[in-house]
Order: structure tokens, then sequence, then C-alpha cells
């Protein structure tokens, strides 16, 4: 009686165990999935953002590693410069002219889209590309087309974009580096950005 009554418990005992480490080893598994869980692909579709509304959320990282947002309720406006890569040397015209100009006004990158590229396919090609590429201020690479998808954008002339502090789009302008192009820039981010 003593040994049916002493396995029986045994038996208890060892289910206890079994069922606590089953679940503590689930449990870990679950947490340390969650941690290394990519972050989701964009929404399919995007809408197209019109002059004066609220912009498309997003969060891009440079080729240094730092992350560019426009979310939670961004300090500080932001330009952002893009066009092709067939483009590059005005847009680092572009880019040096507004990194000295307009610094303290505004967070300024340039953002490449990937897809706009005739190597759209090769991201470790487009990197070392871009790594070469010096700008006076940080490069992006938009991969998923966010920011693009947002705006109409046409890639063969360079695009400086302007969101303001509160998220909202302040102006597209679309112009090659030149003396127009420059004053047209100027007087949209004095009444469209500093306010």
């Amino acid at each position: 009686m003593r040994n049916r009554f002493g396995s029986a418990k045994l038996a208890v005992m060892k289910r206890i165990i079994l069922t606590t480490t089953l679940l503590l080893l689930f449990g870990l598994t679950g947490a340390f999935a969650q941690s290394t869980k990519e972050k989701p692909y964009p929404p399919f579709y995007v809408r197209k953002v019109p002059i004066g509304a609220t912009f498309t959320p997003f969060e891009i990282i440079d080729l240094e590693g730092r992350t560019w947002t426009n979310r939670p309720f961004p300090n500080k406006a932001m330009i952002i410069i893009t066009g092709s890569w067939a483009l590059r040397h005005d847009l680092r015209k572009w880019a040096d002219h507004i990194s000295l100009r307009y610094l303290f006004v505004a967070d300024v990158i340039c953002v490449f889209n990937p897809s706009s590229t005739e190597f759209a396919d090769h991201r470790k090609r487009i990197e070392d590309l871009f790594k070469d590429y010096k700008t006076a201020v940080p490069v992006a690479i938009d991969e998923h087309s966010l920011i693009g998808r947002s705006l109409s954008i046409e890639y063969d002339i360079p695009t400086i974009v302007g969101i303001d502090r509160f998220n909202r789009l302040a102006f597209v302008h679309e112009s090659p580096f030149n003396k127009p192009g420059q004053d047209k820039l100027y007087a949209l981010i004095r009444s469209r950005l500093i306010y």
C-alpha cells in the first residue's frame, strides 16, 4: 500500500516538475522570438499626402545606424533631399548648400529609393556605393519606398521635401541645383518651416 501511494505521489511530482519546466521553456522561447521579430513591412497602399496634411509615419536607418523618424512628436522640422542615383552629384550640391544654411532650422537627410535605381535587388552593392558617396548630411536608403509612395516624386529631378515640426507636409520643391532653385527653396523654408 505504501509503495503504491509513494509511487503515485512521485508520479504527481514528476508531472508538476515536467509541466513547470515546459511552461518556462515555452515562455522563454516566446520572449526570445518576440525580441528578434522583424519590423512589419509598411502597408501595401500608402495614400498620397497633400501639402498641409499629416505625413505618413516612417522610420528609416541611415548608413551609420542612426534612426530617423517623424514620430512621435518631432521637435524639429525635417528636410529630405531625394532623387535618382544618376543625380547624385546635384544632390550632393543640394546637401552641402542646405546643411550650411538650414542645419539649425531642421534635421536634414538625403534619402535614396533603391527601387528607382538600376540596382534595386543588390542591397550590398547599393550600400557600398552610398558609403563612398560622401555628403554633408546623413544618407539613408528607403527600402520600402515609403517616402516616395507618400508623394508624387519625379526621380529624374532633385527633390527637396519639407516636413514641419508638427509632422505636416510643408512643401515639395523640385529643382536642379541653381540660383533660382535656391531662392525658391529659401522662400519655402522661411514661409512654411520657420514660423
